[in-house]
């Protein structure tokens, strides 16, 4: 059965434990949930609110909640990276995925909507709740039971939709189609958006805002082509007149910088030696005493421009024997190579040692590890789940895609790229929706990259079977001049297949119902593409 899994979730709150806390303020520095029944839990706003807290909390692998920095993990779903010795995530880009994966297990996961709806069917048990505390309780609560479904059926298209706290016994219940979930989670997010405020106390950040649920019914609407609507959301958030691009790209990933970015409509909070993030074993060089999961593709590296705002082909500026010169400024705060330093701490990077063994695109993410210094790993650099750059480029694209080219498409554009050090869109290379579309796509490719979102642009757009059937390769870097030369004087790093990728659009652009609910359940049936 779908919950069978999660079900001591209504019985026990002490299975879930208050853990986010913010570096600045006392939200959520509370007393864990312990040993306490759902029958005696109600019995304060202080209770009602650690329950709603603990939404916050859930994340990890299961994708559960916010999610936070596990997100990176599906840039190597996509053509945007390459997911070294990790099997989940390599059978997932080269296609051999089946029911019984786990990261397809994962990606079910309903204990979130469970505890929604248990906030839900108890709220009106606590005594003396004011009805702002209950309002603002309300909207938090709607915000992530909305965030789940989409969660869900943008990866598994038609799922059971639960509305209540349900038994056991009325758990077994086949799919929704996507459309009436659909429907359902933007009801949720409508009503979370009148509760919620447009900002909370310095001791409470963190928390979702009207921004934050206006965000997400952006990216809602973008990812199900309800053009008109997605811009609609999006230039609600422009308007409210609170938000800005944050003047320097590469403060956003510095931990010097949390909770203070002006372009972060909401950051997961970390606090150092109490509750952090590994990005580092993920993206940071085995040298440096990290693993180095996940790597830059050469076809993302290609993706960002030169300074002058030509592609690579077309640039006079482009020089292969010196590939990394005069790019994008983003390249720079993006991406790490043999020769550079991360930081003070490290000496350069070397891939003529033994570093050449799992250096298998010749690439590094740099973004969200320029903090990292010691070789246990954990840092405490506050993820960034919604960006305004995110925001504006969703407007960009939904408008684009509504009504064609207008000057507001354009001026949103334009912020993006001159906060970069970018020219602003060209007007005559970009003239019409289908040029002005494959610009916005790109940009959005450059500006997200390694923020885990490549994966499901390239599913929505229907653009995966196309980049993803390929044999992935390494940089080639034959012709660079300061790139290493064995003794003879040939590059040490040549080019070479790193691995055979398959996307089956007759299979692949929906994930399968995970067999191991299936088996639990009479009425679920495994999508058509997947029987």
């Amino acid at each position: 059965m779908i919950m069978k899994a999660q079900k001591q979730a209504g019985i026990l709150i002490a299975l879930y434990f208050c853990t986010l806390l913010t570096s600045c303020n006392d939200f959520l520095e509370k007393a864990p949930l312990s040993q306490v029944s759902m029958e005696t839990f109600w019995t304060s706003e202080e209770q009602a609110e650690m329950w709603v807290n603990n939404l916050y909390s859930f994340g990890g692998a299961s994708m559960n909640g916010l999610g936070g920095v596990h997100v990176t993990t599906q840039e190597a779903y996509s053509d945007n990276a390459y997911g070294r010795a990790t099997d989940a995530l390599n059978n997932i880009a080269n296609g051999t995925f089946q029911p019984n994966d786990a990261r397809v297990e994962n990606a079910w996961n309903y204990t979130n909507i469970r505890l929604c709806h248990e906030f839900f069917g108890n709220i009106d048990r606590v005594p003396g709740l004011s009805e702002s505390k209950r309002k603002e309780l309300t909207g938090q609560v709607k915000f992530f039971l909305a965030y789940e479904y989409f969660k869900l059926i943008t990866r598994f298209r038609d799922v059971p939709l639960i509305t209540k706290v349900v038994s056991i016994a009325e758990s077994d219940v086949s799919v929704t189609p996507k459309a009436q979930v659909l429907e359902y989670l933007l009801q949720q997010l409508d009503e979370a958006i009148e509760a919620l405020p447009l900002t909370w106390p310095e001791n409470q950040t963190g928390k979702i805002t009207k921004g934050a649920a206006l965000f997400l019914k952006t990216r809602v609407l973008l990812y199900n082509e309800r053009w008109s609507e997605a811009a609609a959301a999006a230039a609600q958030v422009m308007d409210l007149g609170i938000y800005s691009l944050h003047p320097r790209f590469n403060e956003l990933y510095l931990t010097a910088f949390n909770n203070r970015k002006n372009g972060v409509i909401l950051e997961l909070q970390y606090v150092e030696n109490v509750k952090t993030h590994d990005i580092s074993l993920r993206f940071a060089p085995v040298l440096y005493n990290a693993h180095a999961l996940i790597l830059p593709s050469p076809e993302l590296v290609s993706s960002f421009e030169m300074i002058d705002g030509y592609s690579i082909t077309e640039s006079p500026l482009y020089d292969p024997k010196k590939p990394f010169d005069n790019r994008d400024p983003r390249f720079y705060d993006t991406f790490l190579w043999h020769g550079q330093t991360l930081n003070e701490t490290y000496p350069p990077l070397d891939l003529t040692g033994t570093e050449a063994n799992f250096a298998f695109t010749y690439m590094y993410f740099k973004k969200g590890i320029v903090d990292f210094r010691n070789r246990f790993r954990p840092m405490h650099l506050n993820w960034n789940l919604f960006r305004y750059a995110d925001l504006l480029l969703m407007y960009a694209e939904a408008r684009n895609e509504a009504s064609g080219p207008d000057e507001s498409v354009y001026q949103a554009l334009d912020q993006v790229r001159l906060r970069a050090g970018m020219p602003p869109a060209d007007r005559q290379r970009y003239p019409d929706q289908s040029a002005l579309r494959n610009f916005i796509r790109n940009e959005r490719r450059v500006e997200l990259a390694g923020e885990g979102l490549r994966y499901d642009d390239i599913v929505r757009w229907k653009i995966a079977d196309k980049v993803l059937n390929v044999q992935l390769k390494s940089m080639d870097l034959s012709q660079w001049e300061d790139g290493p030369k064995k003794p003879d004087g040939s590059p040490f790093l040549v080019e070479k297949n790193v691995q055979v990728r398959t996307f089956d659009p007759a299979r692949h652009y929906v994930w399968p119902i995970p067999q191991s609910a299936i088996d639990q359940s009479t009425k679920l049936e495994q999508h058509p593409e997947w029987k």
